[in-house]
């Protein structure tokens, strides 16, 4: 039994001893494995402007565009356009009636003479008293000073009820609606008939809304990396979605000069000639934007800029050993980036970079 219990001690120990070399085996081929340094390859950073062409979005709009609400209460007496009319400015686009603003004018014309002619004799009793007045003692100063006053106070007088019925006659011209400028009748939103009231608040549609087409507005947002190397007068070209297989040139006739809060945009606008009618505003384009690039950009390989969660950085090698330097890009094209940093011509980056290497890493 004794012999038994021995033999099942060794064998227990011998199980234990084996395990334990297992273990220890494992620990140095992990080890091993560990030592191996992974390859890197290095570039050296020159310092270059690199051209490229910048793909945006853009939308064609109209150059102007009015929505023409009433400016007096009234119903729509006669149209005479309709969704689609080419107009003229100044060209008569609808007739209204509003029977009280034409009996707000009577009145105010009414008005207007009453107080006309109470001026008119009280200046030429005024100028009876002054021409008798040169006869001493005739009238006394204080008659000659009241009708002074009265002829200064009908002056006014008339003069306010003359204002007041020149705006009523205002009012009447606003019946009939001209177009402010040449342009299409894009939305018509009544009819004959119908009552119009002013005001544009709410979901008040507008009565016709008007666009000039033959000139449009191409509009981008540039990003503000990119926004400073455009300029006025530079040419671009752009391709529209409706016109497939097309591709169109214009000019830079504005800039915003602003960059936007919200999305870091500066606008830009492209005046587009369309007389032929060859666009329509609202349609979609892809403008080609040529980016002249910074001289004073150093230009890496794009998998050489590692973009984390926090910063942008390239692996700078200074004695075999890793120095994490943060940049800024700018163009990139043919697999190249321009940066921005602490960086001097001539310095070695690591190409394959990663954001698994950490500062003062051994590079081999």
């Amino acid at each position: 039994m004794k012999r038994i219990i021995n033999i099942s001690i060794a064998f227990f120990f011998i199980t234990i001893m084996l395990v334990s070399c297992h273990s220890n085996d494992s620990k140095e081929k992990d080890k091993s494995t560990n030592s191996i340094t992974k390859s890197y390859s290095i570039t050296s950073i020159k310092q270059q402007a690199l051209p490229t062409t910048l793909r945006l979005p853009a939308q064609l709009n109209a150059f102007e565009i009015v929505d023409i609400y009433p400016k007096v209460n009234g119903y729509v007496k006669e149209m005479l356009v309709d969704m689609g009319s080419k107009v003229k400015q100044g060209q008569v686009l609808m007739i209204m009636e509003a029977p009280e603003v034409e009996q707000n004018s009577i009145s105010a014309y009414e008005k207007y003479n009453r107080t006309q002619a109470a001026y008119v004799d009280s200046r030429d009793n005024y100028s009876r008293l002054l021409k008798a007045a040169e006869t001493k003692g005739a009238v006394s100063p204080n008659d000659l000073q009241m009708a002074q006053s009265k002829m200064q106070s009908d002056s006014a007088w008339s003069k306010s009820e003359k204002a007041n019925w020149q705006a009523m006659e205002t009012m009447k011209d606003y019946l009939v609606v001209k177009a402010p400028f040449n342009g299409t009748i894009t939305q018509r939103n009544i009819h004959p008939g119908a009552l119009v009231t002013i005001g544009n608040k709410g979901d008040a549609k507008p009565m016709l809304e008007l666009k000039q087409t033959t000139k449009l507005r191409l509009q981008v947002n540039v990003p503000e990396t990119y926004a400073p190397q455009l300029g006025i007068n530079q040419t671009v070209s752009f391709t529209v979605e409706g016109l497939p297989g097309k591709t169109f040139t214009g000019t830079i006739a504005r800039q915003a000069n602003s960059v936007d809060d919200k999305f870091r945009n500066e606008t830009i606008e492209v005046d587009v000639l369309n007389t032929d009618n060859t666009f329509m505003p609202g349609m979609y384009a892809e403008v080609l934007l040529p980016m002249q690039g910074h001289d004073n950009a150093f230009i890496v390989p794009q998998i050489a800029v590692v973009t984390s969660t926090e910063k942008k950085f390239v692996v700078k090698v200074i004695d075999n050993k890793a120095n994490i330097i943060d940049v800024q890009t700018g163009n990139e094209g043919n697999g190249m980036i321009e940066v921005f940093g602490n960086l001097s011509i001539g310095d070695s980056v690591i190409v394959n970079a990663s954001d698994d290497i950490k500062q003062g890493q051994l590079i081999r």
